[in-house]
């Protein structure tokens, strides 16, 4: 098993929401990644500099959530052990 970050949803460079009204001042907003590893691990998520989440697993974790973001830029991001993914996406 390779161990892997990975960052379902938003893609790399996105602009959000695909559908609705633009011009929002806040969105809530859907994340979802996956890490496979062997053995256990500590993980870590969130969104720009701020950390909203964190779980200890064995093997593999997958999440997905809804999180509010205020319209811009943003970078998601996913931490576990010495493996990190990141996201840049904007919310109109």
């Amino acid at each position: 098993m390779s161990n892997k970050v990975n960052i379902v949803y938003p893609a790399e460079g996105g602009v959000y929401p695909v559908t609705g009204p633009t011009g929002s001042k806040s969105t809530y907003f859907t994340a979802s990644f996956g890490i496979t590893c062997d053995g256990d691990f500590n993980a870590e998520w969130g969104f720009d500099k701020q950390p909203i989440g964190k779980g200890l697993f064995y093997d593999q974790m997958s999440a997905q959530f809804v999180f509010k973001l205020s319209g811009g830029d943003h970078i998601f991001w996913v931490k576990a052990e010495n493996m990190e993914e990141k996201v840049k996406f904007t919310l109109q």
